[in-house]
């Protein structure tokens, strides 16, 4: 009876404060440079645990659910590095990569997506490919039909989702197998000058479009058969950089700082330099850029900021399970 009353006591505070404490037992890894930077998860101020030295500027990093590698984009490869020796207080050995896939060109500010089976390795104009994480290689994507600033993201069962820019509109072509492709546009947007995308748990996809005098935020339920819906009012960036999705609700990131909309409250527009963002399963958000650390928990309905500290190169960041 003392356990149920401990356990009901723990869940009610839990519900009134809106936050699940401690975290899970994971490391944050940050590109730094030409390191990969591991630190502790947690809203404390705590220093690395340890770094990487790869000799190669990191570009972006990704953890698939699941994968006992760290995926290291590269200018000159794609590369996993196996996680043994991580633990909650304790770097990854470092090792040799178990992969090492040269891309033929110089990928700058590259990215990788994450899907179940397979990462995309986004470079920009000089190439977007797909890898199988059971058997890796690199398989170019079809971009002959897509003009320049089509965005690319891994859809259901891995597809090549397309988000291709118009004059005045955007585009949206999602693979629907045994038939055509969906093509759904949305138009009358006086420009678009970039545009970011992300799926959240419900696979229901978030897409931000820069105007360049501020940015609109669309959802898109994945297969459906209409155009993305507009969830105003804009919002009141410039510059736009990337969107994760909330546990109810989005973040978008831009040069001017950061935003966090939620269903039936009022935007957050906050201040910093973020250059990537990674949500974890247990709903804390932490966004990294030059010489910071920033940690959202999720659940938290004020949404408060926890400033940590990180190395003045911090451009990109994942997370990975630890051991006790």
């Amino acid at each position: 009876m003392k356990r149920f009353w401990g356990l009901f006591l723990l869940v009610f505070l839990a519900a009134c404060t809106g936050t699940q404490e401690p975290p899970l037992e994971l490391l944050i890894a940050v590109g730094e440079g030409e390191r990969v930077v591991f630190y502790p998860a947690g809203t404390d101020a705590a220093a690395s645990l340890g770094f990487w030295d790869l000799g190669a500027t990191v570009q972006d990093l990704a953890r698939p659910a699941g994968e006992t590698r760290l995926w290291v984009l590269a200018q000159d490869a794609l590369r996993a590095y196996p996680l043994a020796g991580a633990r909650v207080d304790r770097a990854p050995d470092p090792a040799a990569p178990e992969v090492e896939l040269p891309l033929g060109v110089v990928c700058a500010g590259g990215t990788l997506q994450e899907g179940e089976n397979h990462l995309l390795v986004d470079c920009g104009a000089s190439g977007v490919w797909t890898v199988a994480l059971a058997d890796p290689a690199l398989e170019a994507v079809d971009r002959s039909s897509d003009p320049e600033g089509t965005r690319y993201l891994l859809g259901e069962g891995d597809r090549v989702v397309r988000l291709r820019p118009g004059l005045q509109s955007f585009t949206l072509v999602y693979p629907n197998p045994p038939g055509d492709p969906l093509e759904l546009q949305v138009s009358g947007l006086v420009t678009v000058e970039a545009l970011a995308a992300a799926w959240d748990r419900q696979q229901r996809l978030g897409i931000a479009v820069d105007r360049l005098s501020d940015v609109l935020l669309y959802t898109w339920a994945a297969g459906g058969s209409d155009p993305p819906v507009y969830h105003g009012p804009e919002l009141a960036l410039t510059g736009l950089r990337w969107i994760r999705p909330l546990p109810d609700g989005w973040i978008v990131a831009a040069d001017s700082g950061y935003a966090l909309r939620r269903p039936g409250k009022s935007d957050l527009l906050r201040s910093g330099d973020f250059r990537d963002a990674v949500v974890t399963p247990d709903d804390y958000a932490y966004l990294v850029g030059p010489g910071r650390m920033l940690v959202l928990d999720l659940l938290d309905p004020n949404l408060a900021e926890h400033s940590r500290l990180a190395g003045g190169q911090a451009g990109s960041v994942a997370y990975l399970p630890a051991g006790p």
